[in-house]
């Protein structure tokens, strides 16, 4: 989500540029002034070129104010801005340590320096503070990993005296995973994240957040539910002791598709991206950024059947082909029960006689018993149809 609007920033540039000519005609007419009273014999016999000395310092500086203005001002503040929205924690938690430890090896060496005569001291200790500022703000964001893991180490010798009540929810040391639209809208995450498979928190990013008020806003009814159910579900996840997350806001002004923000964002946090897109699911691929994808897991954790396994199963229709029938499974494996057409809405003991794998998902192939010994009929195979050349 963008924090100020583009005419907003117009407006701010406006205010900075006017304040910078400002600044820059005072600076000049001060320095215009240094100027004439130092030269008395070139400047101050000729009125005229005295004038027009004048003139020329004061529109010099009222351009360069009015120049530098917005780039002293607005610019930086926008900048930093962005930074902060779009830099993980860790990195900045490192960057003000490291900034912190360089500022005090400065002062340190400041004071060593400082017998230097003729402001040589000073002037090393200037150029020395910069440069370990430099030095230390890199390295914190470099080694942003071990610092955490040495808070993480003193955190976990506190939990020793710690009572267990006082205790919020579990640490996430994992790297975080970026959630999507689709997943809010599915639901599982819920379960999947109290579960423990998650290995960081959670981090929603703002517009996703608005993506899903727009689609629970929209005209078409199917829409508007999805756009409620996921509501609801980032609900939950906030609500929720047991699950860590977070709701950041992110701003790329450059790139107004979701998925391609979706994949920035993942980049620059080091983080996964959970979805169920299958067009997200590959640009992130293409990207280097790693998948977390529900369906997979879902697929992952079917429970593995074997031919000639007996089951039982809920017959809820009828068939394609003469006396099957169709039951499903709790994750929604589709079985095709032969002889099963007589079974409808009665559960019954089937015998897997073969299992398809298709794209999309398991496909089930049992027998149910056919007499009244608890034989099973042997299942027919349908041949294909012969193909007439006329």
């Amino acid at each position: 989500m963008e924090r100020h609007s583009p005419r907003a920033v117009r407006r701010a540039r406006r205010i900075a540029r006017l304040a910078g000519a400002l600044a820059g005609v005072l600076a000049a007419v001060f320095y215009g002034l240094f100027i004439i009273r130092s030269s008395p014999d070139t400047l101050g016999a000729n009125r005229i070129a005295a004038e027009s000395a004048f003139a020329v310092i004061c529109a010099a500086g009222l351009a360069a104010g009015a120049f530098a203005g917005p780039l002293l001002t607005v610019d930086p503040f926008l900048w930093l801005e962005d930074a902060l929205d779009t830099t993980p924690p860790g990195e900045l938690i490192g960057g003000v340590i490291g900034l912190l430890v360089a500022l005090v090896v400065a002062a340190l060496v400041g004071a060593l320096l400082g017998g230097i005569p003729n402001g040589g001291g000073t002037a090393i200790s200037v150029v020395l503070a910069a440069a370990l500022v430099y030095i230390g703000v890199r390295a914190g964001m470099r080694r942003r990993v071990d610092i955490s893991a040495f808070a993480n180490h003193l955190g976990r010798r506190n939990e020793m005296s710690t009572p267990a009540f006082a205790q919020g929810p579990p640490p996430q040391d994992g790297p975080p995973v970026v959630v999507d639209t689709s997943v809010l809208i599915d639901g599982r995450i819920v379960d999947v994240s109290r579960s423990g498979f998650i290995p960081g928190r959670l981090v929603i990013p703002e517009f996703v957040v608005e993506e899903l008020q727009r689609v629970a806003d929209a005209g078409d009814p199917v829409r508007r539910a999805k756009g409620r159910r996921g509501l609801s579900v980032l609900e939950e996840l906030k609500e929720s002791p047991d699950i860590v997350c977070e709701i950041v806001e992110a701003s790329f002004p450059g790139t107004p598709e979701v998925d391609a923000k979706l994949v920035k964002l993942a980049r620059l946090r080091q983080a996964a991206i959970m979805t169920n897109d299958y067009n997200l699911n590959r640009l992130a691929q293409v990207e280097g950024v790693r998948v977390l994808n529900l369906n997979d897991l879902a697929n992952a954790v079917k429970p593995i059947v074997s031919t000639g396994e007996t089951m039982r199963v809920t017959v809820v229709k009828e068939g394609k082909e003469p006396h099957q029938g169709v039951a499903y499974l709790e994750d929604g494996t589709m079985v095709v029960v032969e002889n099963g057409r007589r079974h409808i809405d009665e559960s019954v003991d089937v015998t897997v006689t073969s299992i398809l794998q298709t794209p999309a998902g398991r496909m089930i192939f049992a027998a149910a018993p056919s007499t009244d010994d608890g034989r099973a009929r042997p299942v027919r195979a349908v041949r294909p149809p012969r193909v007439v050349n006329r």
